[in-house]
């Protein structure tokens, strides 16, 4: 208990100071009047390069993990995670809290097991599960953001068709169609008008916009839109096809959840069934089972089949993701 005690006390202090060294510096994102003198300073070079009003804010506020990160392309690839899951994290934060979840999540089985073999191999795993676990939840609220987003865009592009019918320019459409469309895909629209009104033109506006969602639906309304300020067409029926494009993929999606239900039920049942079982048989015959725990043949079994457990969920979730 006292080992398990200082670790769980290492842990507090470095999670500790890690919150007091990020928090002061810590910022959502770039402020309007820093975007308009970038704009102004962008405006007067004598060779202006294209517009680009891409955010790129700071990796961390610490130095040397600033300096660590970099421009790497880890580091690019997880701020456009971060930026599409919408959490307000830096990647420095993000990677302290990777790194402190799977030091606890190694270190707490580590003493508790005593450094026998079944500890290392739980420690090991556990730690694996606490750096990976982060990760997971990234993508998961990002997928969920994105499938959230496409759905609106269903709903969306109808509207803004309509407001182009009435004889609005297309700034002034996607204002009046954004009044119909709530969060997420609303603020994304707010922030494409916010760039228009900072005095980026269309296009840029439209692919930073793509760059943030990092939505296939989206990019094709974008190409869409850009084809057609280029060579010409009547626009609003552009929409209206792509959203009936769209709405029939929604649909085959719909079908293959529906197809794959039965598997995915399965799935379930035998990640948790194994878990059920052993806590009933634990509960029925506590002085055979408890050997798992006490045993060093059981704690190596045991941290065999916890590993092999996860092992399955993972290939049955990768073997039932299927991309339309």
């Amino acid at each position: 208990m006292i080992e398990l005690a200082a670790a769980l006390f290492v842990f507090l202090a470095i999670g500790t100071g890690a919150l007091l060294l990020l928090a002061p510096f810590r910022s959502s994102g770039e402020s309007s009047d820093d975007r308009l003198r970038s704009l102004n300073a962008t405006q007067h070079e004598p060779e202006p390069a294209p517009l680009s009003l891409e955010r790129r804010a700071l990796r961390s506020s610490m130095p040397a993990l600033r300096n660590l990160l970099g421009n790497t392309a880890w580091a690019e690839k997880t701020a456009a995670d971060l930026l599409r899951a919408n959490i307000k994290l830096r990647v420095g934060e993000y990677l302290l809290v990777r790194v402190l979840a799977g030091v606890t999540m190694a270190v707490v089985p580590f003493v508790l097991f005593q450094s026998h073999v079944a500890g290392l191999i739980v420690a090991g795993a556990g730690g694996l599960v606490g750096l990976m676990a982060p990760a997971y939840y990234v993508r998961f609220v990002r997928d969920r953001r994105l499938a959230r987003i496409e759905t609106q865009l269903i709903e969306f592009l109808p509207a803004l068709g309509s407001s182009l019918r009435s004889g609005f320019a297309f700034k002034p459409a996607v204002e009046a169609a954004t009044l119909q469309v709530s969060a997420p895909l609303g603020d994304e629209l707010a922030t494409l008008l916010n760039d228009l009104n900072l005095g980026a033109d269309s296009a840029t506006a439209l692919e930073d916009m793509g760059d943030r969602v990092g939505s296939r639906d989206l990019d094709v309304v974008i190409t869409a839109i850009q084809v057609q300020r280029t060579t010409g067409g009547n626009l609003p029926e552009i929409l209206d096809a792509a959203a009936a494009a769209l709405r029939d993929r929604e649909r085959i999606r719909g079908e293959v959840k529906t197809f794959t239900a039965q598997q995915r039920l399965t799935g379930l049942v035998l990640s948790v069934y194994p878990v059920l079982v052993g806590l009933l048989l634990l509960a029925i015959m506590p002085s055979v089972w408890s050997k798992l725990f006490t045993e060093p043949a059981g704690q190596m079994m045991l941290a065999i089949a916890v590993v092999l457990q996860v092992v399955g969920f993972l290939a049955i979730q990768r073997a039932l993701k299927i991309e339309v």
